[in-house]
């Protein structure tokens, strides 16, 4: 698979966990319906298909399911130098660091900074700089803490 579908199916993980978050759904309902509805079909002229690899897409959330929010939660809380909770910032942001966290804790050591990348460049159309930042800086401390 080439970097780019890579790309664009990380950003459909996120997409589908965010909706998730938001509204306590099960995410493999979630995915089903967005495969049945979105798959290769054109949103924007100018975008084009949606296109994503379905079978890492499944792999993944399967990846993103073993994630315990509230344990992650409390590493990322001792880590932030600020008074908001993990659990109250932006669910973006949470999909975002969910899902790199996911998927770097079941990769192997040498594609960690390709994947860390990735998600940063992912990001970047989501949030603003400044969250891109906080975003990187916290991965960064995770990861480096796992090792």
């Amino acid at each position: 698979m080439d970097n780019k579908l890579r790309s664009k199916t990380r950003l459909v993980a996120i997409q589908l966990i965010s909706q998730q978050l938001l509204n306590r759904e099960d995410i493999d309902s979630i995915k089903d319906d967005f495969d049945k509805y979105y798959r290769n079909t054109i949103i924007d002229e100018n975008l084009g298909k949606i296109q994503y690899n379905v079978n890492f897409l499944s792999k993944l959330l399967s990846y993103y399911k073993t994630i315990n929010f509230k344990d992650l939660s409390k590493e990322i809380n001792q880590i932030i130098k600020f008074d908001r909770q993990f659990s109250k910032w932006d669910i973006i942001n949470q999909s975002i660091i969910l899902m790199t966290i996911s998927e770097i804790r079941n990769s192997e050591k040498e594609k960690i900074k390709i994947i860390l990348n990735d998600y940063i460049e992912i990001s970047k159309s989501f949030v603003s700089h400044k969250e891109t930042k906080l975003i990187n800086s916290i991965l960064d401390k995770l990861i480096n803490e796992k090792i």
